[in-house]
């Protein structure tokens, strides 16, 4: 459901009308341009005893349009949560569920909303790869703001946090297609020295030295701190997956001393690749993303509902043609009911179940859900 408005009656009211019972769960996402006083809104949510989660994004989606305002709200059966897990930065998250058995989670869906500007996001995916992997598809996306400040952005009964994560485990199991489109330009070079999500060095040089070199001799433009991140949208990293497509990484920024801040970890001695990208062959992802999480289907599914997770800088490489993206997963849908119309959120890092079912982050990536 699409909420126009962000005003808490208005929110109230809109989930009130979905009558949601014990046992069911309530996802909010807003984006970061209109959001309510969300500690207020979970005063009066946890007044009426309703069980509820979610975050403030960059950007909403709804049908085949971005949204700059109001509020996407959606019921799901909760299996296990919404769960909060504070702390992702430290060596010892807390908030991670002890659980007895798993087996009635088999065949399920956990939807993971987290601070995507929050470090050491991979040793909390892992995390929660041990604890639910082996019974759930995941997907999810990184929250927060593209002024890349961190502030809080997921919540749940508990709170609005920042450096944490919410996960719901739902009973339906999720389709998905994970695709970016982005091609191979130069490489393999060996992340000689990185910290979370900043690479210091490439192949034993200073970082900006060695991709500069690569960027300038494509483009001839010399990067510098008030072009980069306009050139770098169109030149991100790739992590090296053998048998699978590079996972991407959005390089934003040069730090100190040559380095290159990056959205997502990148663990030291990885190799990467630099990609390229053109609005085509980001469409024709898009196309393949839609028919791996409609089973590969000539005509347009009857699915119960469509999530869409949409980085954001993919968003704004590939500009007006961004409309075209959301209508290829629209046409690829039988829709009869507001309930069948796709949905999602502009994301900072992308979550999603890949390959041989590991949980993933992505960047530059368009993750499409499918539940039937």
């Amino acid at each position: 459901m699409f909420v126009k408005s962000s005003n808490i009656p208005d929110i109230l009211h809109a989930i009130t009308s979905l009558q949601p019972v014990s046992g069911e769960a309530v996802m909010l996402l807003f984006s970061e341009n209109d959001v309510p006083d969300i500690p207020a809104l979970i005063t009066a949510l946890n007044n009426k005893n309703i069980t509820f989660f979610g975050g403030v994004f960059p950007g909403i989606i709804y049908r085949d349009q971005q949204k700059a305002s109001g509020c996407i709200i959606n019921k799901f059966k909760a299996l296990m949560g919404p769960f909060c897990v504070s702390g992702i930065a430290s060596a010892q998250p807390s908030g991670f569920p002890l659980l007895e058995s798993t087996a009635h989670l088999d065949k399920s869906t956990a939807i993971v909303l987290l601070d995507g500007l929050a470090s050491n996001i991979y040793h909390f995916l892992e995390n929660l790869n041990d604890l639910l992997g082996e019974h759930c598809r995941f997907i999810g996306a990184g929250a927060g703001s593209i002024s890349l400040r961190q502030r809080p952005c997921v919540f749940n009964q508990e709170g609005f946090q920042q450096d944490a994560a919410v996960v719901c485990v739902i009973d339906k199991q999720v389709q998905l297609g994970v695709r970016h489109g982005w091609q191979q330009l130069d490489g393999p070079l060996v992340a000689t020295e990185t910290k979370g999500n900043t690479i210091i060095q490439l192949n034993w040089r200073p970082a900006i030295e060695v991709y500069n070199r690569i960027v300038e001799k494509d483009c001839g433009i010399a990067l510098h701190p008030d072009n980069f991140a306009s050139i770098a949208q169109s030149y991100p990293f790739g992590i090296l997956r053998e048998k699978e497509d590079d996972i991407v990484r959005d390089p934003l920024a040069i730090g100190e001393n040559g380095a290159i801040i990056c959205i997502g970890e990148v663990p030291t001695n990885t190799v990467l690749h630099v990609l390229k990208g053109y609005p085509a062959t980001l469409l024709e992802a898009t196309q393949k993303a839609m028919s791996d999480s409609t089973g590969n289907k000539l005509a347009p599914v009857e699915a119960s509902s469509t999530f869409i997770v949409d980085c954001i800088t993919r968003t704004l490489f590939l500009n007006d043609e961004f409309a075209t993206e959301l209508n290829i997963v629209r046409n690829g849908l039988m829709i009869e009911t507001a309930e069948q119309e796709p949905y999602g959120l502009l994301s900072l890092g992308e979550i999603s179940s890949y390959g041989e079912g590991l949980l993933e982050l992505f960047n530059k990536t368009i993750v499409i859900g499918t539940f039937y």
